[in-house]
Protein backbone atom coordinates (compact mmCIF):
# COMPACT_ATOMS: atom_id res chain seq x y z
CA UNK A 1 0.00 0.00 0.00
CA UNK A 2 1.03 3.67 -0.92
CA UNK A 3 2.32 5.76 1.65
CA UNK A 4 -0.69 8.39 0.46
CA UNK A 5 -3.32 5.61 1.32
CA UNK A 6 -1.72 4.49 4.35
CA UNK A 7 -1.80 7.97 5.75
CA UNK A 8 -5.69 7.90 4.86
CA UNK A 9 -6.55 5.08 6.62
CA UNK A 10 -4.81 6.21 9.43
CA UNK A 11 -6.21 9.43 9.66
CA UNK A 12 -10.00 7.38 8.95
CA UNK A 13 -9.15 5.36 11.90
CA UNK A 14 -8.61 8.23 14.39
CA UNK A 15 -11.97 9.94 12.49
CA UNK A 16 -10.14 12.94 11.37
CA UNK A 17 -9.08 15.01 8.22
CA UNK A 18 -5.95 15.95 6.71
CA UNK A 19 -5.20 19.59 7.87
CA UNK A 20 -2.00 22.03 7.21
CA UNK A 21 0.69 20.74 9.42
CA UNK A 22 0.19 23.18 12.46
CA UNK A 23 0.87 22.62 16.08
CA UNK A 24 -2.72 22.13 17.05
CA UNK A 25 -3.03 19.49 14.34
CA UNK A 26 0.16 17.42 15.55
CA UNK A 27 -1.37 17.53 18.96
CA UNK A 28 -4.73 16.27 18.32
CA UNK A 29 -3.12 13.83 16.25
CA UNK A 30 -0.90 12.72 19.21
CA UNK A 31 -3.84 12.63 21.69
CA UNK A 32 -5.91 10.33 19.40
CA UNK A 33 -3.01 7.89 18.40
CA UNK A 34 -2.13 7.30 22.12
CA UNK A 35 -6.00 6.93 22.63
CA UNK A 36 -7.06 4.68 19.25
CA UNK A 37 -3.94 2.45 19.63
CA UNK A 38 -2.45 0.85 22.47
CA UNK A 39 1.09 0.44 23.25
CA UNK A 40 2.30 -3.27 24.15
CA UNK A 41 4.85 -5.73 24.18
CA UNK A 42 2.39 -9.00 23.09
CA UNK A 43 4.90 -9.53 20.02
CA UNK A 44 8.09 -9.73 21.87
CA UNK A 45 6.34 -11.95 24.62
CA UNK A 46 4.63 -14.30 21.69
CA UNK A 47 8.46 -14.34 19.57
CA UNK A 48 6.55 -12.66 16.67
CA UNK A 49 8.06 -11.21 13.71
CA UNK A 50 7.58 -7.79 13.79
CA UNK A 51 9.10 -6.02 10.62
CA UNK A 52 9.29 -2.61 10.38
CA UNK A 53 8.33 -1.60 6.97
CA UNK A 54 5.60 1.29 6.56
CA UNK A 55 2.84 -1.66 5.25
CA UNK A 56 3.87 -3.50 8.15
CA UNK A 57 3.40 -1.35 10.74
CA UNK A 58 0.07 -0.33 9.34
CA UNK A 59 -1.56 -3.44 9.08
CA UNK A 60 -0.31 -4.60 12.65
CA UNK A 61 -1.12 -1.70 14.78
CA UNK A 62 -3.94 0.11 12.46
CA UNK A 63 -5.85 -2.60 10.74
CA UNK A 64 -5.06 -5.72 13.15
CA UNK A 65 -4.95 -3.97 16.42
CA UNK A 66 -2.05 -5.43 17.72
CA UNK A 67 -0.15 -2.87 19.34
CA UNK A 68 3.73 -2.10 19.42
CA UNK A 69 6.37 -0.43 21.25
CA UNK A 70 7.88 2.88 20.42
CA UNK A 71 10.20 1.52 16.73
CA UNK A 72 6.43 0.84 15.89
CA UNK A 73 4.50 3.02 16.80
CA UNK A 74 6.93 6.21 16.08
CA UNK A 75 8.19 4.64 12.98
CA UNK A 76 4.06 4.39 11.86
CA UNK A 77 3.85 8.03 13.57
CA UNK A 78 6.84 9.44 12.04
CA UNK A 79 5.85 8.13 8.43
CA UNK A 80 1.88 9.35 8.37
CA UNK A 81 3.08 13.05 10.03
CA UNK A 82 5.98 13.40 6.65
CA UNK A 83 2.87 11.95 3.98
CA UNK A 84 0.66 14.70 5.64
CA UNK A 85 3.61 17.73 4.92
CA UNK A 86 5.42 17.88 9.03
CA UNK A 87 9.28 18.34 8.29
CA UNK A 88 10.18 15.22 11.14
CA UNK A 89 13.21 13.86 11.69
CA UNK A 90 14.20 10.30 12.94
CA UNK A 91 15.38 10.06 16.78
CA UNK A 92 16.86 7.57 19.14
CA UNK A 93 17.02 7.98 22.89
CA UNK A 94 18.42 6.24 25.87
CA UNK A 95 15.76 5.41 28.61
CA UNK A 96 16.98 6.26 31.82
CA UNK A 97 14.86 6.70 34.61
CA UNK A 98 15.62 3.34 35.91
CA UNK A 99 19.09 5.03 36.90
CA UNK A 100 21.20 3.03 34.31
CA UNK A 101 23.76 5.43 33.59
CA UNK A 102 24.61 4.90 29.98
CA UNK A 103 21.80 2.45 28.26
CA UNK A 104 21.47 1.38 24.81
CA UNK A 105 20.01 3.35 21.97
CA UNK A 106 16.54 1.23 22.80
CA UNK A 107 13.93 4.40 22.19
CA UNK A 108 12.59 6.22 18.98
CA UNK A 109 11.33 9.52 18.80
CA UNK A 110 10.31 11.63 16.35
CA UNK A 111 11.90 15.49 16.11
CA UNK A 112 9.01 17.71 14.52
CA UNK A 113 10.23 21.17 13.18
CA UNK A 114 7.43 23.86 13.32
CA UNK A 115 6.98 27.30 11.99
CA UNK A 116 7.40 28.66 15.73
CA UNK A 117 9.53 26.05 17.48
CA UNK A 118 11.15 22.15 17.58
CA UNK A 119 8.84 19.76 19.10
CA UNK A 120 9.02 15.72 20.45
CA UNK A 121 6.21 13.66 19.16
CA UNK A 122 6.37 10.91 21.02
CA UNK A 123 3.39 8.14 20.82
CA UNK A 124 4.91 5.15 21.94
CA UNK A 125 6.36 5.28 25.71
CA UNK A 126 4.06 3.39 27.02
CA UNK A 127 2.16 4.54 30.48
CA UNK A 128 4.38 7.83 30.76
CA UNK A 129 4.58 9.14 27.46
CA UNK A 130 3.25 12.96 27.16
CA UNK A 131 -0.29 13.88 25.73
CA UNK A 132 1.12 15.87 23.05
CA UNK A 133 4.20 17.08 21.39
CA UNK A 134 6.90 18.77 23.86
CA UNK A 135 8.58 21.87 23.06
CA UNK A 136 12.41 21.83 23.37
CA UNK A 137 12.53 25.51 24.39
CA UNK A 138 11.54 24.32 27.93
CA UNK A 139 8.40 25.56 28.68
CA UNK A 140 6.44 22.75 30.92
CA UNK A 141 3.30 21.20 29.14
CA UNK A 142 0.36 20.20 31.11
CA UNK A 143 -2.27 17.69 30.41
CA UNK A 144 -3.97 15.23 32.83
CA UNK A 145 -2.55 15.98 35.65
CA UNK A 146 1.36 15.60 34.52
CA UNK A 147 3.60 18.10 33.21
CA UNK A 148 6.55 17.73 30.77
CA UNK A 149 9.28 19.30 29.57
CA UNK A 150 12.46 19.47 27.73
CA UNK A 151 15.48 19.90 29.43
CA UNK A 152 19.09 21.00 27.78
CA UNK A 153 21.18 19.22 30.71
CA UNK A 154 24.27 19.69 27.69
CA UNK A 155 24.98 21.38 24.52
CA UNK A 156 22.92 18.80 22.21
CA UNK A 157 21.81 16.17 25.19
CA UNK A 158 18.17 16.97 25.50
CA UNK A 159 16.14 15.25 28.50
CA UNK A 160 12.80 14.44 28.28
CA UNK A 161 11.53 15.39 32.18
CA UNK A 162 8.17 14.66 33.98
CA UNK A 163 7.53 16.38 37.30
CA UNK A 164 7.39 13.63 40.21
CA UNK A 165 7.18 14.37 43.77
CA UNK A 166 7.92 17.95 43.63
CA UNK A 167 11.31 17.44 41.22
CA UNK A 168 12.06 16.54 37.46
CA UNK A 169 12.21 13.45 36.71
CA UNK A 170 14.41 12.54 33.46
CA UNK A 171 12.65 9.66 31.95
CA UNK A 172 15.02 9.35 28.15
CA UNK A 173 17.85 11.40 26.72
CA UNK A 174 18.59 12.04 23.48
CA UNK A 175 20.87 13.72 20.77
CA UNK A 176 19.99 15.74 17.47
CA UNK A 177 22.02 13.47 15.15
CA UNK A 178 21.67 11.69 12.09
CA UNK A 179 20.07 8.29 12.93
CA UNK A 180 18.56 6.05 9.95
CA UNK A 181 16.55 2.88 9.86
CA UNK A 182 19.74 0.79 10.04
CA UNK A 183 19.90 2.00 13.50
CA UNK A 184 16.10 1.28 14.04
CA UNK A 185 16.47 -2.01 13.69
CA UNK A 186 19.60 -2.53 15.45
CA UNK A 187 17.56 -1.06 18.81
CA UNK A 188 14.62 -2.64 18.00
CA UNK A 189 16.64 -6.40 17.26
CA UNK A 190 17.45 -6.00 20.64
CA UNK A 191 14.05 -4.47 22.48
CA UNK A 192 12.39 -7.70 20.72
CA UNK A 193 14.82 -10.69 20.39
CA UNK A 194 17.68 -10.29 23.03
CA UNK A 195 16.99 -12.14 26.19
CA UNK A 196 17.78 -9.45 28.47
CA UNK A 197 15.52 -6.97 26.83
CA UNK A 198 12.57 -5.27 29.20
CA UNK A 199 10.20 -6.33 26.38
CA UNK A 200 10.85 -10.21 26.52
CA UNK A 201 10.79 -10.22 30.23
CA UNK A 202 7.98 -8.80 30.76
CA UNK A 203 3.98 -8.52 29.45
CA UNK A 204 3.09 -4.58 29.58
CA UNK A 205 0.21 -2.70 27.51
CA UNK A 206 -1.05 0.90 27.91
CA UNK A 207 -4.20 3.26 26.70
CA UNK A 208 -3.94 6.94 27.16
CA UNK A 209 -7.11 8.74 27.33
CA UNK A 210 -8.10 11.65 28.38
CA UNK A 211 -9.23 11.24 31.69
CA UNK A 212 -6.93 7.96 32.59
CA UNK A 213 -4.16 5.83 31.54
CA UNK A 214 -5.03 2.01 31.48
CA UNK A 215 -1.79 0.14 32.53
CA UNK A 216 -0.80 -3.60 32.38
CA UNK A 217 2.27 -5.10 33.87
CA UNK A 218 2.73 -8.49 34.02
CA UNK A 219 0.34 -9.72 36.72
CA UNK A 220 -1.30 -5.91 37.83
CA UNK A 221 -3.56 -3.98 36.06
CA UNK A 222 -3.44 -0.05 36.75
CA UNK A 223 -6.06 2.75 35.97
CA UNK A 224 -4.67 5.87 36.89
CA UNK A 225 -6.70 8.68 37.44
CA UNK A 226 -5.83 12.26 38.98
CA UNK A 227 -8.31 11.19 41.88
CA UNK A 228 -6.46 7.88 42.65
CA UNK A 229 -5.45 4.85 41.65
CA UNK A 230 -7.03 1.44 41.14
CA UNK A 231 -5.13 -1.28 41.19
CA UNK A 232 -5.98 -4.76 40.00
CA UNK A 233 -4.19 -8.08 40.27
CA UNK A 234 -4.80 -10.18 37.52
CA UNK A 235 -5.42 -13.68 38.59
CA UNK A 236 -6.04 -16.10 35.15
CA UNK A 237 -5.85 -15.91 31.78
CA UNK A 238 -9.34 -15.53 31.21
CA UNK A 239 -8.96 -12.08 33.12
CA UNK A 240 -5.69 -11.07 31.47
CA UNK A 241 -7.13 -11.96 28.21
CA UNK A 242 -10.67 -9.56 28.75
CA UNK A 243 -8.36 -6.71 30.09
CA UNK A 244 -5.96 -7.16 26.74
CA UNK A 245 -9.49 -6.65 24.49
CA UNK A 246 -12.02 -5.08 26.63
CA UNK A 247 -9.90 -2.34 28.43
CA UNK A 248 -6.77 -1.48 26.31
CA UNK A 249 -8.69 -2.47 22.67
CA UNK A 250 -6.16 -4.96 21.24
CA UNK A 251 -6.87 -7.97 19.17
CA UNK A 252 -5.52 -11.05 20.82
CA UNK A 253 -7.03 -14.44 20.94
CA UNK A 254 -8.17 -16.75 23.70
CA UNK A 255 -5.18 -19.19 23.24
CA UNK A 256 -2.51 -16.29 23.13
CA UNK A 257 -4.25 -15.12 26.43
CA UNK A 258 -3.37 -18.50 27.54
CA UNK A 259 0.11 -18.18 26.24
CA UNK A 260 1.11 -14.75 27.78
CA UNK A 261 -0.62 -15.62 31.05
CA UNK A 262 1.76 -18.79 31.50
CA UNK A 263 4.73 -16.91 30.98
CA UNK A 264 4.31 -14.49 33.11
CA UNK A 265 7.19 -13.56 35.58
Amino acid sequence: MEPSLIAKHYLKALDLQAQPPTLAYLNELVRRHIARFSFCSIGPRLGLDLPLDLPALFERIVVQRRGGYCFEHNGLFHDVLAELGFDVQLLLARVIFSGIAHPGLTHRLTLVNLAEDRYIADVGFGPMVPRAAISLSGVPDIRGGRSYRMHEATPNEWHLQLMKDGDWLSLYRFEILRYGQADCELGHFFSHRHPDAVFVNNLVASRILDGEVRSLRNREYRILRPAGDEVRPIAGPEQLHAILVQELDLWVTQAEGQILFGALP
